[in-house]
C-alpha cells in the first residue's frame, strides 16, 4: 500500500507540474506550454475532490499466462486544500492537515500519528500546486483519442537515475488541460496507470475534513510515534 501511494504521489508531483529545466536532454517548447497551462490551471482550485482508478500490471512469469493474473484496479479517492490532503483506497485512510499525518489501516486497526515535513521525499499530492523547474526532460509522445476526448500524451523522463522509474506518461485533455491518465513505467517491469475519473474543483472543505477522528474507527488503536 505504501508503494502505491507512493507511486499516486509521482503523479501528481510531476504529471501536473512545468518539467522546464535548464540544459534537459529533451525540452520540448509545445509539450512545456501544455503542463505549464495544467499547472496554472490546478493552482486555481482552492480544494479537489478527485475519483481515480489504479490499474497495476506486472511482470508475466511465463508469457502463456492471461495478463488478468498479474494486472489489479483499485479505485480510490483523493482530497486536496492548500498543504492539506486525504486519500481512501481499500480501507486506508491517509490524513494530513499540513503538521501532522495519520494513517488507519484496516487490517492492524491502528491509526499510526507522525509529525509531517514537506521535502522532496516525502509523499505529498499537495505538490500538484508547485512548479518544478528541474528534474525531467519531456516530449509529446502521441496525440489520440482517449473516452472520447482529443488527447496530447507527454512522455517526463527523470534527470535522476537513482529513482525506482524510468518515464512516466501524461495524458492531457486538450479542450481542458485535465489530467485524465498516468503511466508509470517501474525499471522493475511493473506499470502503474491511473485514470481521473471524476475531478470536482467547487468542493468546499473544511480544515477539520483533514484531521482525523479516531472516533470514526471504533476498536482503533492510536499509535502516536511523535
Amino acid at each position: 500500500m505504501k508503494k502505491i501511494f507512493s507511486c499516486l504521489a509521482i503523479v501528481f508531483m510531476t504529471a501536473l507540474s512545468y518539467a522546464q529545466q535548464q540544459g534537459s536532454a529533451v525540452a520540448d517548447p509545445e509539450a512545456g506550454a501544455l503542463l505549464e497551462k495544467a499547472t496554472n490551471r490546478f493552482k486555481s482550485f482552492k480544494s479537489v475532490d478527485v475519483d481515480f482508478t489504479l490499474t497495476t500490471i506486472r511482470p508475466k512469469l511465463k508469457p502463456d499466462e492471461p495478463d488478468s493474473k498479474y494486472t489489479s484496479n483499485d479505485n480510490g479517492k483523493l482530497w486536496m486544500k492548500g498543504n492539506k490532503f486525504k486519500i481512501s483506497m481499500n480501507g486506508v485512510d491517509i490524513y494530513c492537515d499540513g503538521k501532522t499525518i495519520w494513517s488507519y489501516n484496516p487490517k492492524t486497526k491502528e491509526i499510526q500519528v507522525n509529525d509531517y515535513e514537506e521535502s522532496n521525499e516525502t509523499f505529498s499530492p499537495t505538490k500538484i500546486f508547485s512548479v518544478y523547474k528541474e528534474g525531467y526532460s519531456y516530449q509529446i509522445k502521441e496525440k489520440k483519442t482517449f473516452a472520447g476526448k482529443n488527447v496530447t500524451v507527454i512522455e517526463l523522463a527523470p534527470q535522476n537515475r537513482k529513482v525506482s522509474y524510468f518515464k512516466i506518461d501524461v495524458g492531457l485533455d486538450d479542450a481542458t488541460n485535465d489530467l485524465l491518465e498516468s503511466k508509470i513505467y517501474e525499471k522493475s517491469g511493473v506499470r502503474y496507470i491511473y485514470k481521473i475519473n471524476k475531478l470536482n474543483a467547487a468542493v468546499n472543505l473544511s480544515d477539520d475534513f483533514f484531521v482525523c477522528d479516531a472516533k470514526k474507527y471504533p476498536g482503533a488503536k492510536v499509535v502516536d510515534l511523535r
